[in-house]
Protein backbone atom coordinates (compact mmCIF):
# COMPACT_ATOMS: atom_id res chain seq x y z
CA UNK A 1 0.00 0.00 0.00
CA UNK A 2 2.71 2.09 0.83
CA UNK A 3 4.34 2.13 -2.76
CA UNK A 4 1.13 2.73 -4.55
CA UNK A 5 0.32 5.94 -2.80
CA UNK A 6 4.00 7.50 -3.84
CA UNK A 7 3.16 6.98 -7.41
CA UNK A 8 0.30 9.15 -7.23
CA UNK A 9 2.12 11.89 -5.66
CA UNK A 10 4.36 12.07 -8.02
CA UNK A 11 1.67 12.11 -10.53
CA UNK A 12 -0.30 14.81 -9.24
CA UNK A 13 3.10 17.38 -8.19
CA UNK A 14 4.07 17.28 -12.14
CA UNK A 15 1.02 18.02 -13.28
CA UNK A 16 0.36 20.85 -10.89
CA UNK A 17 4.46 22.01 -12.18
CA UNK A 18 3.36 22.39 -15.67
CA UNK A 19 -0.03 24.86 -14.60
CA UNK A 20 2.57 27.27 -12.56
CA UNK A 21 0.46 27.07 -9.80
CA UNK A 22 3.59 26.77 -7.74
CA UNK A 23 4.97 30.04 -8.41
CA UNK A 24 7.68 29.03 -10.64
CA UNK A 25 9.94 31.30 -12.87
CA UNK A 26 9.06 30.05 -16.22
CA UNK A 27 7.19 32.39 -18.38
CA UNK A 28 4.43 30.93 -20.37
CA UNK A 29 3.52 32.45 -24.48
CA UNK A 30 0.82 34.18 -23.24
CA UNK A 31 -2.52 34.46 -25.04
CA UNK A 32 -2.90 34.32 -28.75
CA UNK A 33 -4.95 37.60 -29.54
CA UNK A 34 -2.76 40.98 -30.03
CA UNK A 35 -4.55 44.53 -28.99
CA UNK A 36 -6.23 45.99 -32.04
CA UNK A 37 -6.60 49.75 -32.45
CA UNK A 38 -9.45 51.55 -32.69
CA UNK A 39 -9.84 55.48 -34.45
CA UNK A 40 -11.34 57.77 -31.71
CA UNK A 41 -11.71 60.53 -33.33
CA UNK A 42 -11.16 62.16 -37.02
CA UNK A 43 -10.94 66.24 -37.15
CA UNK A 44 -10.91 68.02 -40.80
CA UNK A 45 -12.50 70.94 -42.17
CA UNK A 46 -15.80 70.77 -42.81
CA UNK A 47 -15.23 72.95 -46.40
CA UNK A 48 -12.41 74.62 -48.31
CA UNK A 49 -11.74 77.19 -50.30
CA UNK A 50 -11.34 76.43 -54.21
CA UNK A 51 -7.47 77.01 -53.24
CA UNK A 52 -7.79 76.71 -49.68
CA UNK A 53 -5.49 74.42 -46.98
CA UNK A 54 -6.32 72.02 -44.39
CA UNK A 55 -5.28 69.50 -41.70
CA UNK A 56 -7.21 65.99 -41.32
CA UNK A 57 -5.83 64.66 -37.81
CA UNK A 58 -7.10 61.47 -36.20
CA UNK A 59 -6.76 59.85 -32.74
CA UNK A 60 -5.87 56.14 -32.65
CA UNK A 61 -5.43 54.15 -29.28
CA UNK A 62 -4.59 50.32 -28.63
CA UNK A 63 -6.49 49.33 -25.70
CA UNK A 64 -4.45 46.98 -22.85
CA UNK A 65 -1.16 48.65 -23.47
CA UNK A 66 0.43 51.43 -20.86
CA UNK A 67 -0.77 54.65 -20.78
CA UNK A 68 3.08 56.05 -20.23
CA UNK A 69 4.66 53.29 -22.32
CA UNK A 70 6.60 51.67 -18.97
CA UNK A 71 7.38 48.11 -18.20
CA UNK A 72 7.56 46.52 -15.34
CA UNK A 73 7.92 42.90 -13.69
CA UNK A 74 5.25 40.40 -14.89
CA UNK A 75 3.90 42.55 -17.27
CA UNK A 76 6.49 42.23 -20.37
CA UNK A 77 3.64 40.93 -22.75
CA UNK A 78 1.38 43.71 -22.05
CA UNK A 79 3.58 46.53 -22.61
CA UNK A 80 5.86 45.22 -25.57
CA UNK A 81 5.27 47.24 -28.63
CA UNK A 82 3.40 45.30 -31.51
CA UNK A 83 4.21 44.83 -35.06
CA UNK A 84 4.16 47.75 -37.42
CA UNK A 85 0.76 48.92 -38.51
CA UNK A 86 -0.30 50.06 -42.13
CA UNK A 87 -2.14 53.56 -41.97
CA UNK A 88 -3.81 55.73 -44.75
CA UNK A 89 -5.10 58.54 -44.96
CA UNK A 90 -7.06 59.70 -48.36
CA UNK A 91 -9.68 62.18 -50.07
CA UNK A 92 -11.84 60.67 -52.83
CA UNK A 93 -9.06 58.76 -55.17
CA UNK A 94 -6.13 61.07 -53.63
CA UNK A 95 -3.63 59.41 -51.20
CA UNK A 96 -2.86 62.10 -48.76
CA UNK A 97 -0.78 59.22 -46.61
CA UNK A 98 0.28 55.69 -47.28
CA UNK A 99 2.93 53.88 -44.28
CA UNK A 100 3.74 51.47 -41.99
CA UNK A 101 3.71 52.98 -38.35
CA UNK A 102 5.42 51.51 -35.14
CA UNK A 103 2.53 50.64 -32.43
CA UNK A 104 3.73 53.41 -29.48
CA UNK A 105 4.63 51.56 -26.11
CA UNK A 106 1.89 53.88 -24.61
CA UNK A 107 -0.75 52.56 -27.32
CA UNK A 108 -1.95 56.15 -28.81
CA UNK A 109 -0.89 57.22 -32.18
CA UNK A 110 -1.86 60.94 -34.03
CA UNK A 111 -2.53 60.96 -38.02
CA UNK A 112 -2.12 63.68 -39.98
CA UNK A 113 -2.18 64.62 -43.57
CA UNK A 114 -2.97 68.06 -45.14
CA UNK A 115 -5.19 68.78 -48.02
CA UNK A 116 -4.77 70.96 -50.85
CA UNK A 117 -8.44 72.04 -52.16
CA UNK A 118 -6.70 73.28 -55.74
CA UNK A 119 -5.85 69.83 -56.43
CA UNK A 120 -9.40 68.73 -55.91
CA UNK A 121 -12.42 69.44 -58.00
CA UNK A 122 -15.80 71.27 -56.43
CA UNK A 123 -18.59 69.10 -54.59
CA UNK A 124 -18.07 66.66 -51.78
CA UNK A 125 -15.06 63.76 -50.80
CA UNK A 126 -15.15 61.37 -48.41
CA UNK A 127 -11.72 61.57 -46.42
CA UNK A 128 -11.22 58.09 -44.72
CA UNK A 129 -8.74 57.48 -42.50
CA UNK A 130 -7.12 53.83 -41.95
CA UNK A 131 -4.95 52.11 -39.33
CA UNK A 132 -4.37 48.43 -39.07
CA UNK A 133 -8.20 47.11 -39.43
CA UNK A 134 -9.90 50.38 -38.28
CA UNK A 135 -11.58 52.90 -40.19
CA UNK A 136 -13.48 56.40 -40.13
CA UNK A 137 -15.23 58.55 -42.68
CA UNK A 138 -15.51 61.99 -42.41
CA UNK A 139 -16.82 64.64 -45.32
CA UNK A 140 -15.34 67.51 -46.76
CA UNK A 141 -16.98 70.31 -49.36
CA UNK A 142 -14.44 72.04 -51.90
CA UNK A 143 -15.90 75.37 -53.05
CA UNK A 144 -16.78 76.50 -56.33
CA UNK A 145 -14.02 79.25 -56.92
CA UNK A 146 -16.06 82.73 -57.00
CA UNK A 147 -15.75 84.62 -59.97
CA UNK A 148 -13.70 88.44 -59.60
CA UNK A 149 -16.28 90.53 -57.66
CA UNK A 150 -15.05 94.35 -57.14
CA UNK A 151 -16.34 96.02 -54.17
CA UNK A 152 -15.71 99.43 -52.71
CA UNK A 153 -14.21 100.56 -49.58
CA UNK A 154 -15.55 104.21 -47.52
CA UNK A 155 -15.13 107.15 -50.16
CA UNK A 156 -12.87 110.07 -49.16
CA UNK A 157 -13.30 113.42 -50.61
CA UNK A 158 -13.56 116.65 -48.97
CA UNK A 159 -17.19 117.39 -46.58
CA UNK A 160 -17.39 120.69 -48.64
CA UNK A 161 -15.94 122.60 -52.12
CA UNK A 162 -16.37 125.48 -53.48
CA UNK A 163 -17.17 126.25 -56.67
CA UNK A 164 -14.24 126.11 -59.18
CA UNK A 165 -12.67 124.23 -57.05
CA UNK A 166 -10.72 120.86 -58.09
CA UNK A 167 -12.54 117.65 -55.87
CA UNK A 168 -10.52 114.77 -55.17
CA UNK A 169 -11.83 111.86 -54.62
CA UNK A 170 -10.63 108.47 -53.35
CA UNK A 171 -11.65 105.04 -53.00
CA UNK A 172 -10.66 101.60 -52.38
CA UNK A 173 -11.59 99.11 -54.54
CA UNK A 174 -11.57 95.22 -53.26
CA UNK A 175 -11.69 92.11 -55.16
CA UNK A 176 -13.68 89.44 -53.06
CA UNK A 177 -13.98 87.14 -55.53
CA UNK A 178 -11.12 84.01 -56.05
CA UNK A 179 -10.18 84.73 -59.99
CA UNK A 180 -8.49 87.49 -61.23
CA UNK A 181 -10.37 89.86 -62.68
CA UNK A 182 -10.32 93.90 -64.30
CA UNK A 183 -13.10 96.12 -64.61
CA UNK A 184 -13.88 99.83 -65.03
CA UNK A 185 -14.83 101.66 -62.15
CA UNK A 186 -16.71 104.45 -62.48
CA UNK A 187 -16.59 108.09 -60.30
CA UNK A 188 -18.89 110.96 -60.98
CA UNK A 189 -20.05 113.34 -58.65
CA UNK A 190 -23.68 114.93 -58.36
CA UNK A 191 -24.43 115.79 -62.02
CA UNK A 192 -21.18 116.70 -63.40
CA UNK A 193 -18.53 114.85 -64.17
CA UNK A 194 -17.35 111.92 -64.36
CA UNK A 195 -14.14 109.49 -64.95
CA UNK A 196 -13.57 105.85 -65.38
CA UNK A 197 -10.37 103.51 -64.80
CA UNK A 198 -9.34 100.02 -65.62
CA UNK A 199 -8.77 98.24 -62.39
CA UNK A 200 -6.91 94.75 -62.55
CA UNK A 201 -6.87 92.60 -59.66
CA UNK A 202 -5.94 89.34 -58.49
CA UNK A 203 -8.74 87.38 -56.45
CA UNK A 204 -8.04 88.33 -52.73
CA UNK A 205 -6.53 91.35 -53.64
CA UNK A 206 -7.64 95.51 -52.84
CA UNK A 207 -5.67 98.64 -54.97
CA UNK A 208 -6.66 102.59 -53.51
CA UNK A 209 -8.44 104.85 -56.69
CA UNK A 210 -8.05 108.44 -57.18
CA UNK A 211 -9.52 110.94 -59.14
CA UNK A 212 -9.10 114.55 -59.38
CA UNK A 213 -11.97 116.69 -60.80
CA UNK A 214 -10.93 120.18 -61.97
CA UNK A 215 -12.78 123.12 -61.70
CA UNK A 216 -16.03 121.86 -60.13
CA UNK A 217 -18.85 123.94 -61.66
CA UNK A 218 -22.33 122.78 -60.01
CA UNK A 219 -25.27 124.63 -58.15
CA UNK A 220 -24.83 125.05 -54.22
CA UNK A 221 -25.78 122.60 -52.12
CA UNK A 222 -25.60 118.55 -51.26
CA UNK A 223 -24.57 116.83 -54.31
CA UNK A 224 -23.72 113.10 -54.59
CA UNK A 225 -20.19 111.19 -54.91
CA UNK A 226 -20.56 107.89 -56.10
CA UNK A 227 -17.87 105.17 -56.90
CA UNK A 228 -19.38 102.18 -58.51
CA UNK A 229 -18.08 99.08 -59.98
CA UNK A 230 -20.12 96.07 -62.24
CA UNK A 231 -20.69 94.48 -59.00
CA UNK A 232 -21.38 97.20 -55.90
CA UNK A 233 -21.93 101.12 -55.89
CA UNK A 234 -21.01 103.22 -52.75
CA UNK A 235 -22.47 106.50 -52.57
CA UNK A 236 -21.18 109.69 -50.10
CA UNK A 237 -22.50 113.11 -49.99
CA UNK A 238 -20.76 116.43 -50.04
CA UNK A 239 -21.63 120.18 -50.01
CA UNK A 240 -20.72 122.73 -52.81
CA UNK A 241 -20.89 126.46 -51.97
CA UNK A 242 -21.67 128.40 -54.75
CA UNK A 243 -20.81 132.15 -54.90
CA UNK A 244 -24.21 133.46 -56.65
CA UNK A 245 -26.82 134.47 -54.35
CA UNK A 246 -29.45 132.19 -55.90
CA UNK A 247 -26.98 129.48 -55.09
CA UNK A 248 -27.04 128.22 -58.16
CA UNK A 249 -25.92 129.35 -61.86
CA UNK A 250 -28.86 128.00 -64.15
CA UNK A 251 -31.89 130.78 -63.36
CA UNK A 252 -35.49 129.89 -64.50
CA UNK A 253 -36.63 133.27 -66.43
CA UNK A 254 -40.72 133.78 -66.82
CA UNK A 255 -41.76 136.53 -69.84
CA UNK A 256 -44.81 137.65 -69.48
CA UNK A 257 -45.25 139.39 -73.44
CA UNK A 258 -48.78 139.41 -73.60
CA UNK A 259 -48.72 143.63 -73.72
CA UNK A 260 -46.26 143.56 -76.70
CA UNK A 261 -47.72 143.79 -80.09
CA UNK A 262 -45.11 141.55 -81.43
CA UNK A 263 -42.43 138.90 -81.20
CA UNK A 264 -39.76 139.99 -78.57
CA UNK A 265 -37.98 136.30 -77.87
CA UNK A 266 -35.09 137.30 -79.86
CA UNK A 267 -34.93 140.16 -77.70
CA UNK A 268 -35.05 138.72 -74.75
CA UNK A 269 -32.46 136.02 -76.04
CA UNK A 270 -30.09 138.86 -76.54
CA UNK A 271 -30.36 140.26 -73.44
CA UNK A 272 -29.91 137.21 -71.45
CA UNK A 273 -27.22 135.98 -73.78
CA UNK A 274 -24.60 139.47 -72.56
CA UNK A 275 -25.52 138.33 -68.89
CA UNK A 276 -24.16 134.59 -69.83
CA UNK A 277 -21.09 136.18 -71.71
CA UNK A 278 -20.03 138.80 -69.30
CA UNK A 279 -20.74 137.06 -65.72
CA UNK A 280 -17.94 136.65 -64.06
CA UNK A 281 -16.63 140.14 -65.22
CA UNK A 282 -19.32 141.94 -63.86
CA UNK A 283 -21.40 140.05 -61.73
CA UNK A 284 -18.72 137.97 -59.82
CA UNK A 285 -20.34 134.33 -60.45
CA UNK A 286 -21.66 132.29 -63.34
CA UNK A 287 -25.01 132.65 -64.54
CA UNK A 288 -27.32 130.89 -67.67
CA UNK A 289 -30.95 131.57 -68.19
CA UNK A 290 -33.52 128.81 -68.79
CA UNK A 291 -37.16 130.40 -69.85
CA UNK A 292 -39.95 128.61 -68.69
CA UNK A 293 -43.46 128.78 -69.27
CA UNK A 294 -44.74 128.38 -65.67
CA UNK A 295 -44.56 131.38 -63.23
CA UNK A 296 -44.87 129.00 -60.34
CA UNK A 297 -40.86 127.96 -60.62
CA UNK A 298 -39.72 130.63 -62.24
CA UNK A 299 -36.50 132.57 -60.00
CA UNK A 300 -36.81 135.76 -62.15
CA UNK A 301 -40.47 136.78 -63.86
CA UNK A 302 -39.83 139.60 -66.85
CA UNK A 303 -43.20 141.72 -67.64
CA UNK A 304 -43.76 143.53 -70.25
CA UNK A 305 -45.82 146.67 -69.02
CA UNK A 306 -46.35 150.49 -68.38
CA UNK A 307 -44.18 151.50 -65.88
CA UNK A 308 -45.23 154.94 -64.21
CA UNK A 309 -42.67 155.16 -61.47
CA UNK A 310 -40.00 153.56 -59.95
CA UNK A 311 -38.39 153.83 -56.57
CA UNK A 312 -38.88 157.58 -56.16
CA UNK A 313 -41.63 160.05 -57.71
CA UNK A 314 -40.58 161.80 -60.85
CA UNK A 315 -43.37 163.58 -62.66
CA UNK A 316 -40.93 164.32 -65.44
CA UNK A 317 -39.31 161.38 -65.91
CA UNK A 318 -40.70 158.20 -68.93
CA UNK A 319 -39.72 155.02 -67.32
CA UNK A 320 -38.20 152.60 -69.59
CA UNK A 321 -38.44 149.85 -67.09
CA UNK A 322 -37.81 149.03 -63.54
CA UNK A 323 -36.75 146.01 -61.18
CA UNK A 324 -36.38 144.32 -57.61
CA UNK A 325 -32.85 144.91 -56.65
CA UNK A 326 -31.08 141.81 -54.90
CA UNK A 327 -29.29 142.86 -52.05
CA UNK A 328 -28.84 140.15 -49.69
CA UNK A 329 -31.28 136.85 -50.89
CA UNK A 330 -33.31 136.81 -53.85
CA UNK A 331 -37.02 136.94 -53.01
CA UNK A 332 -39.43 134.24 -54.88
CA UNK A 333 -39.41 135.18 -57.85
CA UNK A 334 -37.36 138.85 -58.64
CA UNK A 335 -39.64 140.64 -60.66
CA UNK A 336 -38.85 143.13 -63.79
CA UNK A 337 -40.98 145.14 -65.71
CA UNK A 338 -40.21 146.48 -69.19
CA UNK A 339 -42.29 149.26 -71.35
CA UNK A 340 -43.70 147.11 -74.50
CA UNK A 341 -43.98 149.83 -76.66
CA UNK A 342 -39.83 150.82 -77.10
CA UNK A 343 -37.80 149.73 -80.19
CA UNK A 344 -36.18 146.43 -80.21
CA UNK A 345 -32.84 148.36 -79.63
CA UNK A 346 -34.00 150.28 -76.32
CA UNK A 347 -36.05 147.57 -74.78
CA UNK A 348 -32.60 145.30 -74.91
CA UNK A 349 -30.40 147.60 -73.53
CA UNK A 350 -33.73 148.18 -70.74
CA UNK A 351 -33.55 143.96 -69.79
CA UNK A 352 -29.87 144.06 -69.72
CA UNK A 353 -30.22 146.87 -67.57
CA UNK A 354 -33.33 145.36 -65.36
CA UNK A 355 -31.86 142.04 -65.13
CA UNK A 356 -28.62 144.20 -63.59
CA UNK A 357 -30.55 145.08 -60.47
CA UNK A 358 -32.38 141.40 -59.92
CA UNK A 359 -28.63 139.81 -60.32
CA UNK A 360 -27.39 142.62 -57.22
CA UNK A 361 -25.88 145.65 -59.30
CA UNK A 362 -27.13 149.10 -58.41
CA UNK A 363 -26.86 151.98 -60.63
CA UNK A 364 -23.16 153.28 -61.65
CA UNK A 365 -21.89 149.79 -60.72
CA UNK A 366 -19.92 148.14 -63.77
CA UNK A 367 -20.83 148.07 -66.73
CA UNK A 368 -21.84 151.71 -66.01
CA UNK A 369 -23.44 152.69 -69.36
CA UNK A 370 -26.09 149.86 -69.01
CA UNK A 371 -26.23 150.39 -65.29
CA UNK A 372 -26.42 154.16 -65.81
CA UNK A 373 -29.82 155.13 -63.63
CA UNK A 374 -31.00 157.40 -67.56
CA UNK A 375 -30.68 155.81 -71.21
CA UNK A 376 -29.43 158.04 -73.72
CA UNK A 377 -27.46 157.94 -76.93
CA UNK A 378 -23.92 157.84 -74.64
CA UNK A 379 -25.25 154.06 -72.93
CA UNK A 380 -25.27 152.27 -76.07
CA UNK A 381 -22.65 150.33 -77.72
CA UNK A 382 -23.40 150.85 -80.67
CA UNK A 383 -25.59 153.22 -81.49
CA UNK A 384 -27.89 152.20 -83.84
CA UNK A 385 -29.43 154.70 -86.69
CA UNK A 386 -32.45 154.29 -89.03
CA UNK A 387 -31.91 156.68 -91.63
CA UNK A 388 -35.17 156.97 -93.21
CA UNK A 389 -36.58 159.28 -95.87
CA UNK A 390 -40.04 161.28 -95.50
CA UNK A 391 -40.45 159.73 -99.45
CA UNK A 392 -38.58 158.06 -101.66
CA UNK A 393 -34.92 156.90 -100.87
CA UNK A 394 -32.46 158.43 -99.28
CA UNK A 395 -30.23 160.60 -100.85
CA UNK A 396 -26.72 158.88 -101.55
CA UNK A 397 -25.03 162.34 -100.85
CA UNK A 398 -27.57 162.78 -97.45
CA UNK A 399 -26.24 159.24 -96.22
CA UNK A 400 -22.40 159.66 -96.72
CA UNK A 401 -22.86 163.41 -95.02
CA UNK A 402 -24.73 161.95 -92.03
CA UNK A 403 -22.41 159.44 -91.63
CA UNK A 404 -19.52 161.43 -92.12
CA UNK A 405 -21.33 163.57 -88.86
CA UNK A 406 -21.68 160.20 -86.71
CA UNK A 407 -17.58 159.81 -87.58
CA UNK A 408 -17.15 162.83 -85.91
CA UNK A 409 -18.14 161.46 -82.87
CA UNK A 410 -16.59 158.66 -83.21
CA UNK A 411 -13.24 160.45 -82.95
CA UNK A 412 -13.96 162.16 -79.89
CA UNK A 413 -14.10 161.79 -76.72
CA UNK A 414 -17.78 161.71 -75.29
CA UNK A 415 -19.55 161.51 -71.99
CA UNK A 416 -18.81 158.42 -70.20
CA UNK A 417 -15.92 156.09 -70.44
CA UNK A 418 -16.38 154.15 -73.77
CA UNK A 419 -15.81 155.12 -77.49
CA UNK A 420 -18.69 156.22 -79.19
CA UNK A 421 -20.00 153.32 -82.13
CA UNK A 422 -22.67 153.61 -84.18
CA UNK A 423 -24.21 151.64 -87.42
CA UNK A 424 -27.04 151.86 -89.26
CA UNK A 425 -29.81 149.69 -89.61
CA UNK A 426 -33.02 149.12 -91.45
CA UNK A 427 -36.26 150.01 -89.14
CA UNK A 428 -37.16 152.01 -86.67
CA UNK A 429 -37.93 148.85 -84.51
CA UNK A 430 -33.84 148.13 -84.30
CA UNK A 431 -32.88 151.80 -83.60
CA UNK A 432 -31.91 153.79 -80.83
CA UNK A 433 -32.42 156.87 -82.77
CA UNK A 434 -34.24 157.56 -85.75
CA UNK A 435 -32.59 160.07 -88.26
CA UNK A 436 -35.30 161.27 -90.90
CA UNK A 437 -34.69 163.42 -94.34
CA UNK A 438 -37.82 165.23 -95.91
CA UNK A 439 -37.00 167.70 -98.65
CA UNK A 440 -40.30 169.43 -98.17
CA UNK A 441 -40.78 170.30 -94.25
CA UNK A 442 -43.64 170.88 -92.34
CA UNK A 443 -42.99 169.46 -88.89
CA UNK A 444 -40.01 171.32 -87.92
CA UNK A 445 -41.34 175.24 -89.40
CA UNK A 446 -44.06 176.03 -91.41
CA UNK A 447 -42.53 178.48 -93.42
CA UNK A 448 -38.83 177.27 -93.90
CA UNK A 449 -36.17 174.55 -93.54
CA UNK A 450 -33.96 173.99 -90.88
CA UNK A 451 -33.74 170.71 -88.12
CA UNK A 452 -35.59 169.49 -85.25
CA UNK A 453 -35.85 166.79 -82.74
CA UNK A 454 -39.06 164.78 -82.12
CA UNK A 455 -40.69 161.89 -81.22
CA UNK A 456 -39.86 158.71 -82.96
CA UNK A 457 -42.08 155.78 -83.59
CA UNK A 458 -41.74 153.70 -80.87
CA UNK A 459 -41.81 155.08 -77.09
CA UNK A 460 -38.88 157.52 -76.16
CA UNK A 461 -37.33 157.33 -79.25
CA UNK A 462 -36.31 160.15 -80.46
CA UNK A 463 -36.60 161.59 -84.33
CA UNK A 464 -34.13 163.75 -86.23
CA UNK A 465 -35.61 165.76 -88.70
CA UNK A 466 -33.67 167.27 -91.87
CA UNK A 467 -36.22 169.22 -93.68
CA UNK A 468 -35.75 171.58 -96.35
CA UNK A 469 -32.11 171.68 -96.23
CA UNK A 470 -29.16 171.53 -98.55
CA UNK A 471 -27.40 168.59 -98.94
CA UNK A 472 -24.16 170.65 -97.70
CA UNK A 473 -25.40 171.33 -94.34
CA UNK A 474 -26.64 168.10 -93.49
CA UNK A 475 -23.51 167.14 -91.63
CA UNK A 476 -23.32 170.17 -89.64
CA UNK A 477 -27.35 169.49 -88.34
CA UNK A 478 -26.58 165.81 -87.43
CA UNK A 479 -23.74 167.20 -85.49
CA UNK A 480 -25.57 169.74 -83.89
CA UNK A 481 -28.62 167.67 -82.66
CA UNK A 482 -26.45 165.13 -81.27
CA UNK A 483 -23.01 167.31 -79.74
CA UNK A 484 -25.25 168.63 -76.53
CA UNK A 485 -26.22 164.78 -75.73
CA UNK A 486 -22.41 163.68 -76.71
CA UNK A 487 -20.16 166.05 -75.63
CA UNK A 488 -18.90 167.34 -72.51
CA UNK A 489 -19.05 170.91 -73.94
CA UNK A 490 -20.92 171.62 -77.24
CA UNK A 491 -18.31 173.60 -79.62
CA UNK A 492 -18.76 177.04 -81.24
CA UNK A 493 -19.13 175.84 -84.94
CA UNK A 494 -22.11 173.45 -83.88
CA UNK A 495 -24.07 176.21 -82.45
CA UNK A 496 -26.94 178.26 -83.74
CA UNK A 497 -24.08 181.11 -84.08
CA UNK A 498 -22.23 179.26 -86.94
CA UNK A 499 -22.54 180.96 -90.38
CA UNK A 500 -23.27 179.13 -93.48
CA UNK A 501 -19.63 179.04 -94.45
CA UNK A 502 -18.67 176.99 -91.06
CA UNK A 503 -21.75 174.81 -91.87
CA UNK A 504 -20.99 173.78 -94.76
CA UNK A 505 -17.47 173.18 -94.04
CA UNK A 506 -18.19 170.87 -90.49
CA UNK A 507 -17.02 168.53 -89.78
CA UNK A 508 -13.43 169.51 -91.62
CA UNK A 509 -13.43 173.15 -91.35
Amino acid sequence: MRRTTAVLALVVLVALAGCGGLGSDAVGEGPTGAPSPSIESVSAPESLGHDGRGVVEATVRWEGLAADGGESAGEESSNATLDPVRVTVRVGDRTLRDENRSVPANGSMTVTAGIDAATLDPGDHEIAVTVGEASATRTVTVEEARAATFTVSEIEAPEEVAYGEDLTVAATVTNVGDIAGNQTVSVRYGSGASANRTVALDGGTETRLSVTFADVRLDGGSHPVVVATANRTRERSLTLTHPSPYGKTTLRLHVDDDAVDRDVSGVVAAATGYWERTDERYLGYPVEYERVSDEDRADIVLRFDRVDRCGVEDGDARYFGCADLLEDEPRTPMTATVEPNISDAEMNATIIHELGHVQGLEHGEEPTALMAPTSNLTTHRPVTVHLRAESGDVPRRVEDEVAEALDYFASRDIVGDDDFRWEFVDSAREAHVQITYDDQGGVCFDDGGGSCTVDGEYYGQQDVRLEEIDDEVVAWHVGASFAPVLLEEVPPELTGEADRREREEWPEG
